[in-house]
């Protein structure tokens, strides 16, 4: 009587198993999909009130415009070069500090993964701290450091200031990457007469693209993005950047939001830009970077 009991209640538990499952996987899909409406619709609203009259703006923000007007995009263009200057201070400050971060995060990754020394934990765990603290917790003591530096007012500074909040995340990320590589790889290195500069620049760097790449691309999505310090830091309206160049260009046309959306459109190439073209290694880069802590 069990077989019979339990060949008839099988199946009836597997088609609610398989019923549940699925309920699981429509639930996880409904709720992707409401998060990434509610991340898309700002990013809609943006690019749509930037092919609109400013009157149809404010008419009707939302609503798809019939037809479309382009003229926003060339006043931002061709409004005496100052969107070029914006993005070329942009573009000077986010390499720099992809440069520094990349260059010292490397070499203090492969020191605090490959090479063992009295109180390198402890290192370690002070570089990880920084990941810890805010921004805002810094602006005085910053501000006053780049002061004594004589470094405000200058786009050193800017990039000083992001690459040392640049770094923490950095270094965990080529320290977690660079603890995965065999052993055997550096051991083989050893017996051929190479030493540790060997072992880094032979074998490590080579095939450290994908987390280079994924520290790059969130470098340069801070800098692009950042706020804070280019406004702590710069003093000079020729040597702002995006964000800035945002903040004064709605200040200068705050009844033309259409050319206000329109400037924040064409921001946003670039950074989108670099994403799409290195986000292949994102992924395979975070995820070694956080295996090992």
């Amino acid at each position: 009587m069990s077989s019979k009991s339990l060949s008839l209640t099988t199946p009836h538990m597997r088609s609610r198993h398989r019923l549940s499952g699925k309920n699981h996987s429509t639930m996880k899909f409904l709720l992707g999909f409401f998060i990434a409406l509610i991340m898309f619709f700002p990013m809609y609203a943006v690019i749509i009130c930037s092919v609109k009259t400013n009157g149809q703006v404010l008419s009707d923000p939302f609503g798809i415009p019939h037809p479309f007007d382009l003229t926003a995009f060339g006043l931002v263009l061709g409004k005496s070069g100052e969107f070029w200057g914006f993005l070329y201070n942009s573009i000077v400050i986010a390499v720099s500090t992809i440069v520094i971060v990349d260059l010292f995060a490397m070499a203090a990754g492969i020191a605090l993964s490959r090479i063992r020394f009295k109180g390198r934990p402890l290192i370690y765990n002070f570089f990880i701290m920084g990941m810890l603290f805010p921004i805002t917790v810094a602006v005085l003591p910053l501000y006053l450091q780049l002061r004594d530096l004589g470094l405000l007012g200058t786009q050193g500074g800017v990039i000083l200031a992001e690459a040392a909040f640049g770094l923490p995340m950095a270094i965990f990320l080529f320290t977690g990457f660079f603890k995965d590589i065999p052993q055997e790889l550096q051991d083989a290195c050893q017996m051929d007469g190479g030493g540790m500069f060997t072992f880094f620049f032979k074998i490590v760097i080579p095939i450290s693209r994908p987390v280079v790449a994924t520290v790059s691309i969130i470098t340069f999505i801070q800098s692009w993005n950042q706020f804070l310090f280019p406004l702590l830091v710069l003093d000079d309206s020729s040597k702002f950047t995006i964000p800035l160049g945002i903040m004064q260009f709605q200040g200068q046309f705050t009844t033309g939001w259409n050319q206000v959306m329109a400037f924040i459109t064409i921001s946003i190439i670039p950074m989108a830009a670099f994403y799409f073209s290195a986000q292949r290694y994102i992924v395979a880069g975070l995820t070694a970077g956080a295996v090992k802590g």
